[in-house]
């Protein structure tokens, strides 16, 4: 017995250690499997509309008629580490092929169709997408990849999803109506899903605001007048940005720059604040929605701003759920269904109902013998028809877009025996054995050890790429990754380098610009379409999509001299993709049109320049009499940043 005088026995590290991960498991570790399913509808139809999005360009910038060929990448990588299933696609049609495979993918992830196997391919198509053209990769490209990544770990096919209809198919297949009343929620629809992927998907989350905070150390941001250089950034801001930026007082854009600072902060706190998740969760995720739609609205930011509002629906906690279903089934009191009780048709069609009630609105009960097939009461009041479907389709989440259907499903009622005929629906539904599990419980117990333990080195070189790529954290603590550390990072694309406008804003705006003559004579911006323009003082917005604007912004650096030559042969053959002969270029010259933003209070963009990149002439080629002769070819110089 220990002695009064000592005190009760100090915990042991292996108590402490296990306190303290119970301790962080419950509070950063768990996920609902309702947010789950939510978060895999937003994050997947997000995918297939950023693919679209690419799909778009996919000719010019993804396929070997445009600017960038797969030989010319492999032969020069503009990354250490570069893998693509892209790179397999030569041609325009094999390209729009392998597009098309990718939206399939992301499609189904979507519905949750084999969420588990369709999550891992999108992983890899959007990994692959992002290295067939890392000169356009941003912050955002980042963030794609880190979020279908962590997705790829986690049940989110357990909700509102296709795989969830089909498990409830399977385990719940009452033989009457009185059963189908009385049928309870499956234990899996709720029960919390805990895991090292849950924890890692909420800290990198936070993780991301810190640094978005902590790196915008610069002079610019604490004199405030950041958002006026962004807004004066060009080739990067909406039309939305002009009015903005010619018409606020200058106060009022200082003011909106340490805004910027402060929600990221509060972002960041209420993400990782241990207590009261109830509140600060929702109130993380509301500023989070209003910062990135805001930024969206403004800037050409690729999918930065939408996916880390799709990021945001992870916060969501179960008593967020409970809360939700609580106040939506008392909006939808006293809903009741009536399905007559001897046919199977009616059944089948409670069952329907029953599974796409996510809410758990609507109660059910048996009717009379030789009553109507399905009426509905409320209030008292009983309906029949299309007016009865029309108030259970209401009842579903977002109802009101299924409402319409209740017309369709009238006129299906009254074809129901023939509907019942050639569905084979003779007799009632009858209990389906349970399927035996398929993998032994050692097996199985394997599996899991394998995942976390892959998530568990994913998240050292996630901790190992924070160190690095962080400008706020100092060069004394970086150390050299092992290969396979660098490896990881590389191929996937996670990498942490958090900080977009930081340390400072940038304050040089540029544009590439084509100076082309055709043979017959014309000057031509083959990328426009139209005659150049040189003059970069007057833009008010240039227009640009992110894709293309990264392009142009990267490929007139040194480095990627390079590829000039990939250039060069997209513009030569610019006639052959428009159709008329009359558009052969006989001389081009590549231009980097590059100023400086103007100064506070200032709305004139100063330090205007033409550098030449890039100059060509067609060989031995005379113009025809009294057609104009091109200009001599231009002395190709840097373009690199002054700074």
């Amino acid at each position: 017995m220990d002695s009064p005088m000592l005190g009760p026995p100090k915990p042991t590290f292996r108590e402490r250690f296990h306190e303290t991960k119970r301790w962080v498991s419950s509070r950063y570790g768990v996920a609902d499997p309702r947010t789950l399913g939510l978060a895999r509808l937003v994050v997947g139809w997000l995918l297939c509309a950023d693919l679209i999005r690419h799909w778009a360009a996919a000719s010019r910038y993804y396929s070997n008629q445009g600017v960038l060929p797969n030989h010319e990448l492999l032969a020069h990588p503009s990354s250490e580490f570069n893998f693509s299933l892209f790179n397999a696609f030569a041609a325009p049609s094999e390209v729009h092929v392998a597009f098309a495979c990718a939206l399939f993918c992301h499609a189904c992830f979507a519905l949750g169709w084999h969420a588990r196997i369709f999550s891992v391919l999108s992983c890899v198509w959007v990994t692959s997408l992002d290295q067939r053209l890392v000169l356009v990769e941003n912050g955002g490209y980042v963030v794609v990849n880190l979020l279908t990544l962590w997705l790829a770990f986690l049940p989110t096919g357990t909700r509102f999803s296709i795989d969830a209809w089909r498990r409830a198919q399977r385990e719940c297949r009452p033989r009457s109506v009185a059963e189908l009343a009385a049928t309870p929620r499956a234990t899996w629809e709720t029960k919390p899903h805990r895991s090292l992927a849950a924890l890692i998907v909420v800290l990198n989350l936070g993780v991301i605001y810190v640094f978005n905070v902590v790196n915008k150390y610069g002079e610019t941001w604490r004199v405030g007048a950041s958002v006026h250089y962004v807004l004066h950034l060009d080739r990067m801001v909406t039309g939305l940005a002009v009015p903005l930026r010619e018409h606020l007082p200058y106060r009022l854009l200082q003011a909106a720059s340490w805004l910027t600072l402060m929600v990221e902060a509060l972002i960041a706190v209420a993400i990782l604040w241990p207590t009261q998740r109830r509140l600060a969760r929702p109130f993380a995720m509301g500023l989070m929605v209003a910062l990135h739609t805001g930024l969206g609205l403004i800037f050409r930011l690729g999918p930065f701003s939408w996916f880390m509002i799709g990021w945001s629906t992870l916060l969501l906690q179960r008593t967020h759920w409970e809360s939700l279903e609580a106040w939506y089934r008392r909006r939808m009191d006293g809903v009741v269904v009536t399905l007559s009780p001897e046919l199977p048709y009616a059944l089948r069609l409670g069952l329907g109902l029953q599974r796409l009630d996510a809410m758990h609105a609507l109660a059910f009960e048996a009717g009379s013998q030789g009553g109507p097939i399905f009426s509905v009461r409320r209030d008292g009041q009983v309906l029949t028809g299309a007016p009865a479907y029309r108030l259970a389709l209401r009842a579903l989440p977002f109802g009101f877009a299924l409402a319409p259907l209740g017309n369709l499903l009238a006129m299906a009622e009254a074809r129901s025996a023939s509907i019942t005929r050639f569905f084979g629906w003779t007799r009632a539904a009858s209990p389906k054995a349970g399927r035996p599990p398929t993998l032994p419980r050692a097996l199985g117990r394997a599996l899991v050890a394998t995942r976390e333990g892959c998530l568990l080195f994913l998240l050292l070189c996630s901790a190992s790429a924070l160190v690095r790529d962080n400008k706020s954290i100092p060069a004394a603590l970086h150390f050299k990754q092992p290969g396979l550390v660098r490896g990881t990072i590389g191929y996937l694309r996670i990498f942490q380098g958090w900080g977009m406008f930081a340390p400072n804003p940038v304050r040089e705006d540029g544009i590439v610009a084509v100076e082309g003559y055709t043979i017959d004579g014309r000057r031509v911006d083959p990328f426009t379409g139209r005659e150049p323009d040189l003059d970069l003082t007057d833009a008010r917005g240039l227009g640009l999509g992110q894709i293309e604007q990264d392009y142009f912004n990267r490929i007139r650096l040194d480095r990627n001299r390079v590829y000039h030559k990939a250039l060069s042969d997209y513009l030569q053959a610019w006639h052959t993709r428009t159709g008329r002969p009359e558009d052969e270029l006989i001389a081009f010259d590549v231009h980097w049109l590059r100023d400086q933003c103007p100064e506070p209070r200032a709305l004139v963009p100063t330090e205007h320049e033409t550098i030449c990149l890039l100059s060509w002439r067609k060989p031995n080629f005379r113009p025809k009499p009294g057609m104009p002769v091109p200009p001599m070819r231009c002395k190709q110089a840097s373009a690199d940043k002054k700074d």
